[in-house]
């Protein structure tokens, strides 16, 4: 059966969101403070940044973060954009072998969102 892209695309994404669940909330947690560290000292937020900063096992879910940030904003077109790419480099990952990465800017949306996602978590702990 061929797909028409369209029909690709809504499977591909129907796909992915399928494996957002595999980010555990341990890992979006961190994300989220890498993602804000690095937008307040004025540094791109991608792969490779988040490769330099978590330890290795834990970079694993970051692709699937970031395509859900990015997914938020097809998902709701009338709401402004968490992440603004900016920018492809290289990945540093050498299992990737030259594949380029995007890299993006937070929006002040995505820092409202973290923010929000934050301290829904806090409150999360402390009803526990």
């Amino acid at each position: 059966m061929t797909l028409t892209p369209e029909q690709a695309r809504a499977r591909s994404l129907t796909e992915m969101r399928a494996l957002y669940s595999t980010v555990t909330d341990w890992d979006t947690a961190i994300y989220d403070q890498v993602v804000l560290h690095l937008a307040d000292i004025g540094q791109p937020i991608g792969m490779n940044q988040i490769r330099t900063i978590v330890p290795d096992g834990a970079a694993r879910g970051a692709g699937l973060y970031f395509h859900q940030m990015v997914g938020h904003d097809a998902l709701h077109p009338t709401e402004p954009a968490l992440l603004v790419k900016i920018d492809e480099e290289v990945s540093i990952n050498p299992k990737a072998r030259g594949k380029k990465v995007n890299v993006y800017k937070l929006t002040r949306a995505g820092r409202k969102f973290i923010e929000e996602r934050q301290a829904a978590r806090i409150e999360q702990r402390k009803a526990a």
